[in-house]
């Protein structure tokens, strides 16, 4: 076999698990966009996606990045959107941070 299929077959299987990873994992609306709660207890909404970040620092299940809500830079934390109450939702939905990832 060629070496490039070895590749291609490695690059489509890493493709296939992550997007079954980010199916199980990461609670996503319509817009693929994840409700966050910042350490101070801000809800927004950003784009989560696991393994890559360009406007975040990632920290396991924690990132460091801006909220939006209160202007500072704070740890975020994914919220289970079946855990807020009908206002939280529409306080998260109301605040979005850049769709840069």
């Amino acid at each position: 076999m060629h070496p490039g299929l070895y590749i291609g077959i490695g690059v489509l299987l890493i493709a296939a698990g992550a997007a079954l990873f980010l199916r199980r994992t990461v609670p996503t609306d319509q817009a693929g966009r994840s409700i966050v709660r910042c350490s101070q207890g801000h809800l927004f909404e950003t784009v989560w996606i696991p393994l890559a970040s360009f406007k975040a620092i990632r920290l396991g299940p924690l990132r460091y990045q801006r909220c939006p809500v209160g202007h500072h830079y704070s740890l975020v934390r994914l919220v289970d959107p079946n855990s807020l109450t009908p206002e939280e939702m529409e306080q998260a939905r109301s605040a979005t941070d850049t769709w840069v990832p």
